[in-house]
């Protein structure tokens, strides 16, 4: 969403959410945190998937049907996929389950039938536009880079803040399709399983896994491409990378060694046959770490298997420090690119680390979004010990770089929900919306006291041109010309109280 879209929705709407709106009946809600779209879920696998659906259906299938299409180069591609999936990968039961729940949830939402594909949107899209990274061995897929900086110990002691503890900062370098849709579209999910930890992931509407993610204990796991790509054995099953680093995230104990810490995720890493080359940075607090320290890059090859690479296999950076970019240094003798040099050269001039330096590092090796070839989507700065993060996404015109982070507490996040709906509003009792879902015609009853007139955002905080009347204290709307998806009704602007509803 543009800057000016954001800017109105923190103004209009963020007085009136206090913390989180949930939609009453399911496990999941939305919210703005600055220009952030955060979206919570909590509950089974499947729940949190109904939930994602439901909120996103539109987000989802508008992602499916333009930019992963034109990601993946066209209809012949797709079906390409779709027939290349099902013979050697295996999804984990999380995310089948998942899967199934954000078809649900969608259906409930938006039609799940595509023009684009003459189909209905099923689990195996969802399947195959969260494997990317993996599938970019198959199709000839646009070049995906990254770039992140790990720092701790005495590389960070003397930033005020860190005071020794680790922090990384990262750039995700994704497609950006000719229209730029995806500029509207990166979102911060964070999970509240039942069974698991609570982990959050920095990525997009229908997106299973992690590209950018961090868990309740504090472990970190960033991805980059690799540069040695391709498929070259195929003799058990793949499981799909990001898929892998979300069990690593989200288990309570993913190896099994009796606490959870920086070997569960390397191990979620290199668990698994790959169907690609992958870099992981992976970054813990400091007493979870590992006697090469908190910091490390799990390696990661169809064809040479797997190898993890410390602060001390880069012998011309200080210890401490780790660059990674998009090539491996263990697996296969080290190359370099301008972005490694560069921060190099960087660390090496100057090798005290700060906050705002992780922050500049990414600046200084990030891509502007061009429409039709790539860019930077994402920049942020992962804190562990603090469970702590700094997040910024590109709109159209700004890289996301150039902003200001948007610095979120894990007490921002967690927890997510309570026992009440945002339709049961103690302090003005009796707020309801019905029908809802609705297609034609809603009524608003607000409430003891109140008698302005309802006002009806989308999610990108616009206000719609809905007008409402009033007959006995019911206020009405003919909403059959909005676009199918997700609104919120405000019943009087400026006062607690809010609702979603579902156009269909």
């Amino acid at each position: 969403m543009g800057d000016t879209s954001v800017k109105r929705l923190a103004a209009l709407i963020i007085p009136l959410l206090t913390m989180v709106s949930v939609v009453s009946g399911f496990n999941g809600s939305v919210e703005m945190i600055g220009e952030i779209r955060v979206v919570n879920l909590w509950g089974t696998w499947e729940e949190m998937g109904y939930a994602h659906g439901r909120l996103l259906g539109p987000d989802i299938k508008e992602v499916f049907e333009g930019y992963f299409l034109e990601l993946a180069g066209g209809t012949s591609n797709v079906n390409l996929l779709r027939a290349y999936f099902p013979q050697y990968f295996t999804v984990p039961v999380e995310f089948t389950v998942y899967a199934e729940g954000i078809i649900a949830g969608m259906a409930d939402t938006v039609s799940l039938w595509s023009g684009v594909y003459g189909r209905n949107i099923d689990a195996l899209d969802l399947y195959i536009s969260s494997s990317v990274p993996d599938l970019s061995a198959v199709v000839d897929l646009p070049h995906l880079f990254c770039s992140s900086v790990s720092a701790w110990g005495d590389a960070t002691a003397g930033d005020p803040v860190l005071q020794g503890s680790p922090a990384t900062s990262r750039n995700l370098d994704f497609f950006v399709d000719s229209q730029s849709e995806i500029l509207d579209q990166s979102i911060l999910v964070v999970h509240d399983p039942d069974d698991g930890q609570e982990w959050i992931s920095v990525t997009f509407p229908g997106f299973m896994g992690t590209l950018s993610g961090m868990n309740e204990t504090g472990i970190t796991a960033t991805l980059n491409m690799g540069n040695h790509q391709g498929v070259f054995q195929t003799t058990t099953p793949f499981v799909p990378i990001c898929m892998a680093l979300a069990l690593g995230l989200s288990r309570q104990d993913f190896d099994g060694s009796g606490q959870c810490d920086i070997q569960d995720l390397t191990s979620a890493a290199t668990l698994w046959n790959r169907a690609n080359s992958y870099d992981i940075h992976i970054v813990s607090p400091e007493a979870l770490g590992t006697g090469d320290g908190p910091g490390v890059v799990a390696e990661v090859s169809n064809q040479n298997g797997t190898a993890l690479r410390h602060s001390s296999d880069e012998p011309a950076i200080a210890p401490d420090r780790m660059i990674l970019t998009n090539h491996h240094r263990v697996l296969y003798p080290p190359i370099t690119c301008y972005r490694y040099s560069w921060l190099l050269d960087s660390l090496t001039t100057s090798p005290d680390v700060t906050l705002d330096r992780l922050w500049n590092f990414m600046e200084a090796v990030g891509f502007p979004p061009a429409p039709g070839s790539g860019g930077t989507l994402h920049t942020m700065i992962l804190q562990p010990q603090q469970r702590r993060l700094g997040l910024a996404f590109a709109s159209p015109g700004t890289a996301p770089y150039h902003k200001e982070p948007q610095w979120i507490q894990w007490s921002d996040l967690y927890p997510n929900h309570g026992q009440q709906s945002a339709s049961d509003d103690p302090e003005h009792p009796g707020f309801t919306v019905y029908p809802n879902p609705a297609s034609t015609f809603i009524h608003v009853t607000p409430g003891t006291g109140r008698q302005t007139l309802p006002v009806l955002y989308d999610m990108a905080g616009r206000r719609t041109g809905v007008r409402f009347t009033e007959e006995n204290g019911v206020f009405s709307a003919d909403v059959s010309g909005l676009a199918t998806g997700l609104y919120l009704v405000v019943p009087e602007p400026g006062l607690p109280g809010r609702s979603f509803l579902v156009l269909r």
